[in-house]
């Protein structure tokens, strides 16, 4: 067995896909309101519309969080420090500011578009 891929409802596709792009991904159009990127260990990322989804299953509705966490690991710590302070320009909702953590990371969270947390992390 292998997890190949995640997915993530989105109210807005046009926003979850400008943020998620700050992380190095590249979104191809799949299907109608279906969007897909490839990590680079080989994982998707699938984005489907809201709409997408209760087409899908009409008894579906909006997550509750908290959900599940996405980790994106940076090169070094100054990334992560550097993507927090790219983020923050772009208004995005951050956390938990940089710091270092007790486990040897530099380790910050931010929320996506959808409240989703995002953490971001290297090794010290």
């Amino acid at each position: 067995m292998n997890l190949s891929a995640i997915g993530i409802a989105c109210e807005s596709l046009e926003d979850s896909i400008k943020f998620y792009e700050n992380f190095g991904l590249n979104f191809t159009q799949i299907g109608d309101e279906h969007y897909e990127a490839t990590t680079k260990s080989g994982l998707r990322l699938m984005l489907d519309s809201y709409d997408l989804m209760k087409k899908i299953n009409p008894s579906w509705e909006r997550p509750i969080f908290p959900g599940i966490t996405l980790c994106f690991e940076q090169d070094n710590p100054q990334s992560v420090d550097n993507l927090v302070n790219k983020l923050k320009d772009k208004d995005v909702i951050i956390e938990k500011e940089p710091w270092d953590a007790f486990w040897g990371q530099r380790y910050a969270s931010v929320k996506d578009p959808d409240g989703n947390q995002i953490d971001i992390f290297a090794l010290l």
